[in-house]
């Protein structure tokens, strides 16, 4: 378990390093700095050690603890749009706010970053998949669209 532990602890920090760098680039100093913190406590870090890092399948009660764990992450950071989703049956959420809806794009653009490969809008565009208001979707489609002249996506908060 503390071998599961450690890993976990350096994924996260090398998660909110990758995060953070992509935050910096659109003036979220704050956002990345403070990205997903709450995987540092208790009710998920442990799941989400166990969940990734343990090598082994999970008990029922260990898929549910970590169920409630990616349910407390959903919910303590809004930079999920499951956060913003108010009925899932009728996919209706409600707006999400631009520095949020840019710090989620950072968080998929910081895999990327993570396996090292150049970032390909294409792969992240998830608009089509995810429960958002008319009004996100439309922005988050704006967002995802912005490339310069040269292939290179620019910066999003512009």
């Amino acid at each position: 378990m503390l071998n599961a532990c450690l890993r976990n602890l350096l994924y996260i920090l090398d998660h909110k390093l990758n995060v953070l760098v992509e935050c910096w680039k659109e003036g979220l100093y704050l956002q990345g700095i403070t990205h997903d913190l709450s995987k540092l406590s208790p009710v998920e870090f442990f799941p989400y050690a166990i969940k990734f890092f343990s090598g082994r399948e999970l008990s029922t009660n260990e898929q549910l603890k970590w169920n409630y764990a990616w349910l407390n992450h959903q919910h303590k950071n809004k930079h999920h749009w499951e956060y913003w989703v108010v009925d899932p049956n009728a996919k209706q959420g409600l707006p999400m706010p631009r520095k949020y809806l840019i710090e989620m794009v950072c968080d998929w653009r910081s895999f990327s970053r993570k396996w090292g490969k150049k970032v390909k809008v294409s792969h992240l565009d998830l608009t089509d998949k995810i429960i958002l208001h008319p009004e996100t979707r439309k922005e988050l489609r704006v967002i995802m669209n912005k490339v310069d002249v040269k292939g290179r996506e620019n910066t999003l908060s512009n």
